[in-house]
């Protein structure tokens, strides 16, 4: 097994209509919903097109049904304390932390992420703002706290300070804020 096989990738993944709160004053509920499960879609069949990637698990609070995926429940302790269970269950291998909502992420995105964590240890890709966290990749079992959430990037980067730090239109444009959809309509995105 190369350096670079044998990753696992996570999916942490809300459904429902509450999802994506922040886009409320420009699309209704059913909208969010819809557009959150094709980009969740969309970053599934991207991994799964990574030879690197040997298996992919969508964490939720509901079952996600996709072919290249795995289902893991959602206990509703939080996002960090559920993607630390999981990890603690899974153990020392390699794990990618990857959110579902980047509907511009490349095959690409997520070599240039696993090379950077093989090479590493440990890699981050941030959001465009360079304030959040939007996939982190483990490579080598290392202890790690994961503190997704406001300031993320931040805080990581400050648990690992020589950690590399990639911000690619891919895994950077995330779909939190209407400027975010802004951003992702100029790109192609249709909601």
């Amino acid at each position: 097994m190369s350096p670079l096989m044998g990753w696992t990738a996570l999916i942490p993944f809300r459904t429902g209509t509450g999802g994506k709160s922040r886009l409320e004053a420009v699309l209704d509920a059913a909208t969010r919903e819809r557009l959150a499960r094709e980009m969740a879609q969309h970053v599934i069949d991207m991994l799964s097109r990574c030879p690197e990637i040997e298996r992919i698990v969508v964490l939720s609070n509901k079952a996600f049904d996709h072919p290249a995926a795995t289902f893991a429940m959602d206990a509703g302790r939080g996002l960090n304390p559920e993607i630390s269970a999981f990890r603690d269950d899974f153990g020392p291998a390699p794990l990618l932390v990857i959110h579902a909502d980047l509907p511009l992420l490349a095959q690409a995105d997520v070599k240039g992420l696993l090379e950077a964590a093989t090479e590493h240890g440990i890699a981050m890709a941030t959001d465009r703002t360079g304030e959040g966290t939007n996939a982190i990749a483990l490579a080598d079992g290392r202890k790690f706290v994961f503190r997704f959430g406001p300031g993320s990037r931040a805080l990581h980067g400050a648990a690992e300070e020589q950690m590399p730090v990639l911000q690619r239109d891919g895994l950077s444009a995330d779909l939190d804020t209407p400027d975010d959809l802004a951003f992702l309509r100029q790109r192609g995105l249709r909601v």
